[in-house]
């Protein structure tokens, strides 16, 4: 049957929470914005992603109002972003609050890690911890 995985073709993977998700080619969502007063949950109903196409070498964002992009450059470990362009909505406050921690890391020269399916970027003055939204391929 067309449903049937064959084993031999396609394993199971026996750990799949041992693999790292590669940084270009994941939708990276936001779960959490760090700063110096703490870590703070993304608010409930806000859906902010992060994604990088390394071919095209450009960065994109959703940030739970708006849309954007920006030019990246990616080495092993920091990012050099260009100026965002973004969308002109406005959105309730806690939305944009988001978008306002997302767009003050997303410039310039920015450390970043990723360790299985998270991805933190930022320094230590303010970071955002992202989750990758699937499991990566095979």
């Amino acid at each position: 049957m067309a449903d049937e995985v064959d084993p031999q073709i396609n394993p199971a993977d026996p750990d799949p929470a041992s693999r790292v998700w590669p940084l270009g080619g994941t939708t990276w969502v936001l779960t959490e914005i760090r700063d110096a007063q703490g870590a703070h949950a993304v608010p409930g109903g806000i859906r902010s992603t992060f994604e990088v196409d390394t071919d095209e070498g450009h960065l994109y964002v959703e940030t739970g109002c708006n849309h954007g992009r920006a030019s990246v450059s990616i080495n092993a470990a920091s990012l050099q972003v260009g100026p965002m362009a973004l969308t002109r909505m406005m959105c309730p406050d806690s939305v944009m609050w988001v978008e306002h921690s997302i767009v003050a890391v997303l410039q310039g020269q920015v450390p970043y890690l990723i360790y299985r399916d998270i991805l933190a970027v930022g320094g230590a003055d303010k970071a955002l911890v992202y989750r990758s939204d699937l499991p990566p391929a095979a």
